[in-house]
């Protein structure tokens, strides 16, 4: 009886699991160097691989909004994500601070008025948030 009890709370368990992940949308910060810039875009592109139903953001700020520019060397990792339906959010306040124009933004990318402040009202509308 109580592997029959056991078996079904697992069974109970996991569908909740599967519909609770499935159900999400997913922030994810980018910031810092090359490295922690890329680490961010690959995480973010593995997950929507395994939670693919989910919405997915990367806000970028702070120096790393440089990368997203459209001389820069990461636009292809920029565009593969992109074609997966992550969004790229650029940080209006990092932009002005590092004088980027929204004009020299690679192509689809979104920007809002502050990254932190974006990141924090995803969390209030129930979208989970990861920093790499």
């Amino acid at each position: 009886m109580k592997k029959l009890i056991f078996a079904a709370c697992m069974l109970l368990a996991s569908g909740f699991a599967s519909a609770a992940v499935e159900s999400k949308a997913v922030v994810v910060q980018a910031t810092g160097d090359k490295v922690q810039f890329e680490r961010a875009f690959k995480l973010a592109s593995n997950m929507h691989e395994v939670l693919s139903k989910a919405k997915f953001e990367i806000v970028v700020f702070g120096p790393a909004v440089k990368m997203l520019k459209e001389d820069s060397d990461e636009v292809p990792l920029i565009q593969k994500v992109q074609g997966e339906g992550i969004k790229v959010i650029a940080c209006g306040r990092s932009m002005e601070t590092d004088n980027v124009k929204a004009s020299e933004l690679a192509a689809d990318i979104r920007t809002t008025p502050f990254g932190a402040v974006h990141i924090v009202n995803r969390q209030q509308q129930g979208w989970q948030y990861f920093r790499p």
